[in-house]
């Protein structure tokens, strides 16, 4: 058989504001709580607000995405702490209009469209955009790929793909 399947997994950078954010929040819960002990109950309650709302921060921290080129369709599922997987998307190659580097003078005329990015955000990470139609409207996806992921896109759809 001749079937396509690749997959990658990329992780995204830990957002210093989020851990930032977080570790304020427990500081300031921390201080609540210590003084509602000494002081007065309602700021034992808002300390543990606080701490508890201290966590919500660390969700935008330790994302992975993973993308999985089978046949003609790329899936991009999301991992959170390696723990909850969620299939955020899935694009079928047969509507797809272009694809290349990210800041490619062929996306020009398509910069006014709405972008979807599943990257890490990083350089290394070889980001390339991908405009694919779907419910009436084209669309932007950013991605990170491999050398074998953009091969495997270029056998499928070789007018479409542009690799500077």
């Amino acid at each position: 058989m001749n079937d396509t399947y690749i997959e990658l997994l990329v992780k995204k950078p830990d957002s210093k504001t989020a851990s930032l954010l977080h570790f304020f929040m427990v500081g300031v819960g921390a201080v609540l709580f210590l003084g509602g002990i000494f002081l007065d109950i309602r700021l034992l309650l808002a300390g543990i607000i606080f701490l508890i709302g201290s966590f919500v921060p660390t969700l935008f921290n330790d994302i992975e995405y993973e993308y999985l080129l089978l046949e003609k369709e790329l899936t991009v599922d999301r991992i959170r702490k390696q723990e909850s997987r969620k299939t955020v998307a899935n694009y079928k190659l047969d509507t797809m209009v272009i694809m290349a580097p990210k800041g490619s003078e062929h996306l020009s005329r398509y910069a006014q469209l709405k972008t979807i990015d599943y990257s890490s955000g990083t350089q290394e990470g070889q980001p390339y955009e991908i405009v694919v139609e779907g419910k009436g409207e084209k669309v932007r996806i950013v991605i990170d790929t491999s050398q074998e992921l953009t091969d495997a896109i270029r056998k499928l759809r070789p007018r479409d793909v542009f690799l500077r």
